[in-house]
Parts: structure tokens; sequence; C-alpha cells
């Protein structure tokens, strides 16, 4: 039986809520407020394969279950380079719900 999969742009927009609402928590003041103040004009949310960096923290299998899970980043764009505020590991999966986050330190 295979997996019943939420689409990539679907798991994409909840990991950007998620990550609104989790962001006063693990952001600081001044992070939020750059957001706030610059995400409609050089925001991005980007989904992506998740990277190698996830094995060493959540336990799945990356060969077989990748295409259950996508990686969203979501920061801003400026001329300086990226400033990442989160990494995000969710799962498409309808039946198994996941999620972790790595917050910009």
């Amino acid at each position: 039986m295979s997996a019943r999969l939420s689409s990539i742009e679907e798991v994409s927009q909840q990991a950007y809520d998620i990550f609104l609402e989790l962001a006063p928590d693990n952001l600081t003041i001044e992070d939020i407020e750059l957001f706030n103040a610059h995400s409609e004009e050089l925001g991005y949310i980007e989904d992506s394969i998740p990277d190698e960096s996830w094995a060493s923290l959540v336990a799945y299998e990356q060969e077989t279950e990748a295409e259950h899970f996508v990686q969203v980043s979501v920061g801003l764009e400026t001329e300086q380079g990226d400033l990442m505020f989160a990494k995000v590991l969710i799962s498409r999966d309808l039946d198994a719900p996941f999620c972790h986050i790595i917050w910009k330190q």
C-alpha cells in the first residue's frame, strides 16, 4: 500500500505557516522585525529534496523515504546573500505527520 502524499506546494505552505506560528519563540525580536519588514519584497520560501544534514538529527531512511519529505527554507534574499531564518523538514505523508525545524542561530 502506497502512502497518501500531500503536494509539495501544500506542505511548503504548511511549513511556512508553522514557521510564522513558532518564530516568536525561536527567533530574536530583531530577526522577527527584520523578516516582517522585508518579507514582502525579499522573502523566500524554497522547497527542495532534504539534504544530508537531517540524517544526524532525524531518523528516516533517506533512500526509501526521501519522497515522503520536503525541506523548506524560509528567509530573505539580500544583496549580501541569503539570510535563512529556518530550515524545515516536513512530511508529505498524510498518515504520518512530522515537522522538524532548524532555526537561525
